[in-house]
Formats: structure tokens, C-alpha cells, sequence
């Protein structure tokens, strides 16, 4: 059945909840919304593609990372319906290549968000990013030497976000 288009938007609202404190999710970046100003430098993908053991996780990790420190900060977290369909033809041989590192890592991953708690110093997205960063080194390093790359890449991240948005002073 078709909605008309004010009717449309009304229902996708209507169709949303509240991550709870303490709850991860796998955030999609395809349908993804944010309010840069208050999350932004949180939204950093990782290290994936070509060269990289991983592949197709650079969105959940930007969702875990996110939530931890949105958490930490007070700040609530929504998900719901998509607003664009995705769908296209998928070859799972190709898929299960790209995704093992994964799948395996996410049995270490999950439960190091779940446990991850940030300092009562980190008060912006950006210090908690960074504390966050060197507890992936510490702890997730020890799985494998890929998550000592994405934690420095973590902290490189914050540094262009920092350098490429400066402050803006009060009119």
C-alpha cells in the first residue's frame, strides 16, 4: 500500500526507538543521519578495503564507537526503518571472504564495547575518541596487529577532524 508522501514521513517517525544506555547496534551507514556538531568526529569508518583483513565492518565500528561515547556523554542514539531500500545481487563465497576476520573478531569486539568505559577528563566526542583509541591498541592489539593500525588511525582521524573544523568564535 502506498502512503501519500506527508503520510510516509509521519510513519518512518513513528517507527523509531531509542538505543538504551548500555545497548550496542549494528549501525548501517547507508541510511544514515547525525547531527555533526554533536557526534561528528565520532563518524570515522576505519580502515577497510583493499590490503586491510577486514572488510564490511567500517560502519558497526563506527556505530560501537559511537554509542560508547554518546553514552558516556548523555547523548541518545535512534535507529529505525531505512528510508532507502538496498538491495543487490550478492555472491556469499565473496561475501564470507570479506566478512571472516570479522565474524571471528566480533566474539573479542563486542564484548570490549560492552565493557569499554570512558574517563571522567573526556568531555568532548574528541577526548572520548581518543581514549577510546588507545584502549582499542591495548586491548583489541592483542588479537591482531590490524587494530594497533585502525587505534592510530583513530587518533590521525581526530587530529584532521580537528584541523579541518576549528572552533568557531561566539558572535
Amino acid at each position: 500500500m502506498m502512503l501519500q508522501r506527508s503520510l510516509s514521513s509521519l510513519w518512518r517517525e513513528t517507527q523509531m526507538l531509542t538505543i538504551p544506555k548500555g545497548t550496542l547496534f549494528p549501525m548501517c551507514g547507508m541510511n544514515l543521519a547525525f547531527d555533526r556538531n554533536l557526534i561528528g568526529p565520532a563518524m570515522y569508518f576505519g580502515l577497510m578495503g583493499d590490503g586491510q583483513p577486514i572488510g564490511r565492518y567500517d560502519d558497526m565500528w563506527a556505530g560501537w564507537c559511537t554509542k560508547v561515547i554518546c553514552d558516556h556523554l548523555g547523548l541518545g542514539v535512534k535507529t529505525g526503518l531505512p528510508y532507502i531500500w538496498h538491495s543487490k545481487a550478492s555472491n556469499p563465497f565473496v561475501n564470507l571472504k570479506k566478512e571472516y576476520n570479522g565474524i571471528f573478531w566480533q566474539e573479542e569486539i563486542i564484548p570490549f564495547f560492552q565493557a569499554a568505559t570512558l574517563s571522567k577528563d573526556s568531555t568532548t566526542v574528541q577526548k572520548c575518541y581518543i581514549e577510546l583509541s588507545k584502549q582499542v591498541k591495548e586491548k583489541l592489539g592483542k588479537i591482531d596487529p590490524y587494530f594497533v593500525k585502525l587505534a592510530d588511525a583513530m587518533e590521525t582521524w581526530i587530529q584532521a577532524w580537528d584541523e579541518l573544523n576549528p572552533p568557531t568564535k561566539a558572535k
